[in-house]
């Protein structure tokens, strides 16, 4: 994260003639998507330009408020796909630098096991089995993948014996059989929705801070 360019001036994208210059600074704080690309910045560049110059975002934060707004107004078919762009916790190849960034031990952490991210890769699989459509998102903020594991499975309502290099992994199939499965759409997963895309935009807004831009 730290060898990326900055985004430029807010004020300077506020005032830009067209959507053009939103995409490459929202995929920068978010992760590149085609509903970013063809339906947020092309939104968030209307609604701005909609605003009086006084009232127009004065900082990324207030940017990413706004941008909160406008996906808050998508079908939820949109916005899955807008969430799904995210990598999967836990994945280590394709990574944006910023996700790379993010998912990397940081100073005084221990590299993740082998074990823990073969966890995490059942647990994402599960996850995505009892959530049709969506991807589990959480902002890290600094803890390990070690530490994201409960979290999930707490969302699973599973209790499995911590990841172990002498504890063989549980079943697929039989803790498939364990899940309950919250259909696209219904109360449960637009719950779940909602909470994995206020973490995309703590994170949005995390990844700001650590650019040092206002």
């Amino acid at each position: 994260m730290t060898d990326a360019l900055p985004p430029p001036r807010i004020d300077l994208l506020v005032h830009s003639p067209s959507p053009g210059p939103y995409i490459p600074v929202l995929k920068l704080l978010l992760e590149p998507s085609p509903p970013l690309e063809h339906l947020l910045a092309p939104q968030l560049h209307s609604r701005i330009s909609s605003l009086p110059a006084s009232a127009r975002p004065k900082s990324y934060a207030q940017l990413i408020d706004l941008a909160a707004e406008v996906v808050a107004a998508w079908d939820v078919e949109d916005q899955a796909a807008f969430l799904a762009a995210h990598p999967r916790i836990g994945e280590t190849k394709n990574l944006s630098q910023a996700s790379q960034g993010e998912q990397a031990p940081k100073q005084g952490q221990q590299v993740t096991p082998g074990e823990v991210l073969k966890r995490l890769q059942v647990l994402n699989s599960l996850y995505e089995d009892a959530f049709p459509g969506l991807r589990f998102i959480t902002f890290v903020n600094g803890r390990t993948r070690a530490e994201i594991v409960p979290e999930i499975e707490s969302l699973l309502s599973l209790s499995l014996p911590p990841p172990s290099p002498s504890t063989p992994e549980p079943r697929l199939s039989e803790l498939r059989s364990r899940l309950r499965v919250s259909p696209a759409g219904s109360q449960a997963w637009r719950a779940e929705l909602e909470r994995g895309l206020r973490d995309m935009w703590a994170i949005a807004k995390d990844r700001v801070g650590k650019m040092g831009v206002a």
